[in-house]
């Protein structure tokens, strides 16, 4: 009877056993790889482009994207982006950039201007870029020749465009180059973001990247 017992309560237990629901386990599937950010790729065209002014001997190298004219209205308005050149300056080269590398921000434009006064003298030349609205700047260094420097901001209720002048003498001619940043007012109903200090620095180094290629060539 014992050992009838015994097995009717093991056989018990493991029917019991039996009973009771193992839980099953279910592999969890691998998360999927984070989205890489996309980087949009810059426009190729217009292609990149040596230009070069019969002029002025001024000799430099647009890379691609960049739209180039030798009317003023054209791209821009020289008169309006350059307010402290004389009347009397002949547009010689207008550069624009064709795309926006900041789509979400409030920027309009970036322009590369050449222009010259003829029959100048060294001391109007080196004036444009201290005369009011000009700020003064260090002087740089372009195609081995040294140029004087200024900056000029404006708007009407923000800064809507930031200018650097360089000026200097060549052949009884006062060359200059305007590398300027256009804006425009940004807020809620545009929905824009004003550009960051960072954002205009990098825009101003593609400028100077152009005005680093001048070259000039004969006098």
């Amino acid at each position: 009877m014992k050992w009838i017992g015994l097995v009717v309560l093991m056989c018990g237990g493991l029917a019991g056993a039996q009973d009771k629901k193992v839980p099953k386990v279910v592999p969890v599937p691998p998360l999927p790889p984070a989205k890489a950010r996309v980087v949009p790729s810059e426009p190729t065209t217009p292609p990149a482009q040596t230009v070069e002014d019969e002029k002025t001997h001024v000799v430099f190298h647009l890379p691609a994207g960049w739209n180039v004219s030798r009317v003023d209205g054209e791209l821009s308005t020289f008169r309006l982006d350059a307010r402290t050149a004389p009347r009397r300056s002949e547009l010689r080269v207008a550069a624009s950039l064709n795309f926006n590398p900041f789509p979400q921000s409030t920027f309009s434009g970036a322009m590369f201007y050449l222009s010259v006064v003829p029959h100048s003298s060294a001391v109007a030349c080196a004036a444009e870029t201290t005369t009011k609205p000009e700020k003064a700047l260090p002087p740089a260094v372009v195609g081995d020749v040294r140029f004087a420097r200024g900056k000029d901001e404006h708007g009407h209720i923000c800064t809507e465009s930031r200018d650097v002048a360089y000026t200097a003498m060549r052949g009884g001619s006062c060359v200059r180059f305007d590398l300027t940043v256009n804006s425009f007012c940004g807020g809620e109903v545009s929905g824009a973001e004003d550009l960051t200090e960072a954002q205009l620095g990098s825009l101003f180094k593609r400028l100077e990247g152009i005005l680093g290629t001048v070259e000039f060539r004969g006098k």
